[in-house]
């Protein structure tokens, strides 16, 4: 019977994270994004970009920086950036920023802001 249990448990949290990364668990929010000419927002497919991309590199080279490269492209603690958009969509980049696996820190909720993680994973999905 506990065997079952833990089962079950396993398969409700795998559906759960999977859920999350898919942008699903951003309540709806992913369905709204979109960006238009320039930085508006405006109606367009999930995992379409919609952080500033200007704030995103400033951003970037304040927290990021020290791992990625001063760029995102060079590597280093952390792994290069460039081509980031093949692995992961936008909304997996932001649940990747909000929840990142050791050893990248966790920056979100602070001292990254929600438009933060936008504007960063928009520059991220730049590379």
């Amino acid at each position: 019977m506990k065997a079952l249990q833990s089962l079950a448990l396993a398969v409700a949290l795998g559906a759960l994270l999977t859920s999350y990364a898919s942008g699903c668990a951003r309540g709806g929010e992913a369905s709204t994004r979109g960006q238009t000419s320039g930085d508006t927002v405006s109606d367009a497919p999930p995992g379409t970009p919609v952080g500033n991309l200007e704030n995103g590199r400033r951003v970037f080279g304040d927290n990021c920086a020290t791992c990625h490269g001063a760029t995102g492209r060079e590597g280093g603690v952390g792994p290069s950036l460039q081509d980031e958009r093949a692995r992961k969509d936008y909304d997996a980049t932001i649940a990747w920023i909000e929840n990142p696996q050791p050893p990248m820190p966790k920056l979100y909720p602070s001292p990254m802001s929600r438009q933060a993680v936008d504007d960063v994973a928009a520059y991220v999905q730049s590379l």
